[in-house]
């Protein structure tokens, strides 16, 4: 009873502090990402729970290849029971999911610790209670999770840190109820909720996948002289070969496959599959000291101020980096047995970074991607302090020490997200020579209206990335929104850019964005110049509907609408599936009275809606009524 009542109030106690942490972001705006996913989608503002809307919503991301349904509904819920998209409503959400994940930290290093001692008097459960504590409680409160809270949509990497955590945890306790007991329903009840949450944390982000090499690393490391492991041992000489020979096939096989796969992304990035792989041995060094020695000016939103690693010796920190990590990784295998959690610490991490920092074509570096493989390090380091001295007057002294500096570096953090403007100018303090944080902060001073502070911005953007478009057609949307003229140099640039350079999914954006705002008046004069991006686009990427669709709405924002008619034809000629040109397309013709017209397009939406996994069913019903309304207006 004493030792429940103590969990409890260690537990309030950690979760009244973790709210308290956070609550100066608690109100900052939704930012990149959450755009598209969340506030620009129109199937995530449910009007109903019944299964359609639902379902609609749970499939509507493309954030990832499994489309992240789990992750989805919850953003379509929050904003069903929130009455909108209240950014406090989705953030508090967002804050009680970390605190959910804090107590299973708890209960999963509960679980190894009892494994790594195999003893339950008192004193061993005392010291395990102390043990799982801290690292609860450091990982919870380290200021390197802030963006898996604070920034919305990265509710898809807590979520699935949640449904992998109960995965493992599920697992282990079907795994020792097997060893202390025999094999049993309830064994096998336990074994499959652990596969239920497994799948729920693929579908609420794909990198879940991992998770069974975790557990794997937690057999090999806690269990394997236990059953089945010793049935190995039965094997003959040439059954143990054939067995390593076609782990080793499949291995390669699947190695080459997702290589083949990821190969293909790398059209779009500014770097090669060569050159993130190499830079990646620095940024894995790099997460590994935000982790021990975190620093409130190395954090950041982004980190595009990153150099390329070009080679094995440019610059010289990347075979500095891959030897430390192998050094690591040694150590950890030399010190398996006599220290088997920090063994296990070191493997999680490097595990869990294997899809985010190796071959495949993200982004550079993301302190969200640390968000599970952060308690390995936290796990490893922990464990290095003698069992006996966990509950010493020192250690307690450091661990508050500890706990003091990472909750004042999260708050101040959480301090600066409280709002836009002051998101963009510490960050940009922080890492001036990011180009993502100078467009951050351009375009935040464009909505303050200091245009001086935009322009200056953006074009340092331009100067420290001189391979993205977006940056340069930015800035010529701000010179016209503050009614400056545009130099013809910007425009040749921009269109060199454009000719020369890959185009991103930051340029796809921009192009979006800007084609949005040219039907209002103070990007009318941008007109000319963004048809000449777009036409020069269609050229580079012919096979895109996209492209043509964004040349349909220019051309309208000109009053062209036969023109733009044309091009939004050409648009669903190239993606039949596509309904934004069709829409499009009626409600030129509506407004042309051409009805008969109108009433062909609106049966190929029809049909496109029918085979589209992002049907617009309440806005084809609204145009069929004003088709309906229209019709009998012209026969009366």
């Amino acid at each position: 009873m004493e030792s429940n009542t103590k969990t409890t109030l260690t537990v309030f106690i950690a979760l009244i502090t973790l709210f308290v942490v956070y609550y100066p972001g608690i109100n900052g705006p939704f930012i990149f990402d959450d755009l598209a996913n969340i506030t620009n989608n129109s199937f995530i503002k449910l009007q109903s729970l019944d299964h359609k809307a639902l379902s609609l919503a749970a499939m509507s991301g493309d954030a990832g290849p499994l489309k992240r349904p789990v992750a989805m509904l919850s953003f379509a819920l929050n904003h069903y029971f929130s009455d909108g998209y209240s950014a406090s409503a989705f953030k508090t959400t967002n804050i009680i999911i970390h605190s959910i994940n804090a107590i299973l930290v708890f209960i999963l290093c509960q679980q190894l610790f009892t494994r790594r001692t195999i003893t339950t008097n008192q004193a061993a459960n005392d010291i395990n209670f102390w043990f799982a504590s801290t690292i609860s409680i450091i990982w919870a409160l380290h200021p390197i999770n802030l963006t898996s809270v604070l920034y919305v949509v990265q509710r898809m990497t807590s979520l699935s840190t949640l449904f992998s955590l109960s995965c493992i945890i599920f697992y282990l306790a079907a795994r020792n109820r097997w060893l202390s007991h025999s094999y049993s329903y309830r064994v096998s009840g336990l074994f499959c909720v652990s596969i239920i949450s497994l799948l729920l944390a693929l579908f609420s982000k794909e990198n879940a996948i991992l998770i069974p090499l975790v557990i794997l690393l937690i057999e090999l490391v806690l269990y394997s002289i236990e059953k089945p492991w010793h049935l190995i041992n039965t094997l003959t000489k040439q059954q143990k070969i054939a067995g390593l020979i076609a782990i080793a096939a499949i291995s390669i096989v699947a190695l080459s496959w997702a290589i083949d796969y990821a190969s293909s992304g790398f059209n779009s990035r500014p770097f090669s599959m060569v050159e993130r792989v190499l830079t990646e041995s620095r940024v894995l060094c790099f997460y590994l000291s935000l982790i021990l020695i975190p620093r409130i000016n190395a954090f950041g939103l982004f980190h595009d101020d990153i150099a390329l690693s070009t080679s094995l010796f440019a610059p010289w920190t990347t075979i500095t980096s891959i030897i430390f990590i192998i050094a690591l990784l040694a150590t950890a295998f030399y010190y398996r047995k006599r220290n088997p959690l920090f063994a296990l610490g070191i493997g999680w991490f490097f595990i869990g970074h294997l899809l985010e920092s190796g071959f495949f074509s993200l982004e550079i570096a993301h302190e969200h991607r640390n968000n599970l493989p952060s308690i390995g390090i936290i796990l490893a380091a922990t464990s290095l302090i003698p069992i006996d001295k966990l509950k010493s007057r020192k250690v307690i002294t450091g661990f508050l020490l500890v706990v003091l500096v990472l909750g004042s570096t999260t708050w101040l953090r959480a301090k600066q997200w409280e709002n836009y403007q002051s998101l963009a100018y510490y960050e940009a303090a922080h890492h001036p020579n990011s180009p993502a944080i100078q467009a951050l902060l351009s375009n935040a001073a464009n909505q303050a209206g200091d245009a001086s502070v935009a322009t200056q911005a953006i074009k340092k953007a331009m100067e420290l990335e001189p391979k993205e478009t977006a940056y340069a057609m930015h800035y010529q949307n701000i010179l016209t929104i503050h009614g400056k003229a545009i130099p013809p140099e910007l425009q040749q640039e921009t269109l060199r850019r454009i000719n020369y350079n890959q185009l991103t999914p930051s340029t796809q954006l921009a192009l979006d964005q800007i084609a949005g705002c040219l039907k209002k008046e103070p990007c009318a004069p941008l007109k000319n110049n963004y048809l000449e991006w777009i036409n020069a686009v269609i050229d580079k990427n012919p096979n895109k509907a996209t492209y043509p669709y964004l040349k349909g709405k220019a051309l309208r924002a000109m009053g062209k609408d036969l023109a733009a008619l044309n091009a939004f034809q050409a648009s669903h000629d190239l993606s039949g599936n596509y309904l934004h040109p069709l829409f499009e397309m009626v409600d030129i013709l509506l407004r042309m009275r051409q009805i008969t017209q109108a009433e062909k397009i609106v049966e190929w939406i029809e049909e496109a809606n029918e085979k589209t996994n992002f049907r617009r069913d309440e806005e084809l019903k609204k145009l069929k009524n004003i088709l309906i309304s229209l019709k009998n207006q012209t026969d009366s």
